[in-house]
């Protein structure tokens, strides 16, 4: 039986050798901890018995179970938004964990990639790929985007160079997201 910490809680796991009169003399030093949300993970063999026990513990405790998961399952951790204050200049390439917000343009040549949203509050002419890890509700969001490829999950969109001596008029922030498996870029007021 192991105990951890998390964000929202305690992780308490129990495998198949976890005894029945084992589970008091784990869980009494660390009663103040079982007090909030705990998640049972729970390996395939582990008796009610013993479930029923950890269950009464954390409710003398002053907590509640409030899930029970296979080992299998992985709570996905929020990253931190990457911020970067400048222009990102052509052959640069940001990476971020989460999302990833420009404070300035991002020139031909560079490349942001980011597993949540791609924000740039400038023009957006270089490569720009949100959602890397198969997030499809990532969005790419820039003052202009005149892109030649965008990317959101696993979908890919190429850009047509004619277009910005088309749309040099238009002033309006654009969105790019993922409609019906494909990538529509819109103004950001609609």
């Amino acid at each position: 039986m192991r105990l951890r910490g998390t964000r929202g809680g305690v992780l308490l796991t129990l495998d198949a050798s976890v005894k029945l009169d084992e589970v008091e003399a784990t869980l009494a030093p660390h009663l103040e901890l079982l007090a909030g949300k705990v998640v049972l993970e729970v390996a395939e063999k582990v008796p009610w018995s013993v479930l029923a026990a950890v269950a009464e513990r954390v409710a003398a405790a002053g907590g509640e179970v409030a899930d029970v998961r296979p080992p299998t399952s992985v709570t996905a951790v929020r990253a931190e938004t990457v911020i970067v204050a400048r222009t990102v200049r052509s052959g640069g390439r940001v990476e971020s964990a989460g999302s990833l917000v420009v404070l300035g343009d991002v020139n031909a040549g560079a490349e942001l990639v980011a597993e949540g949203d791609v924000i740039v509050t400038g023009l957006l002419r270089g490569i720009a790929h949100a959602g890397a890890a198969g997030n499809e509700k990532a969005v790419i969001y820039a003052e202009r985007i005149l892109a030649p490829q965008l990317r959101i999950a696993g979908a890919l969109a190429q850009g047509d160079p004619r277009a910005d001596a088309a749309d040099e008029g238009r002033r309006t922030p654009e969105v790019a997201l993922l409609q019906d498996g494909q990538i529509v870029v819109r103004p950001w007021a609609s």
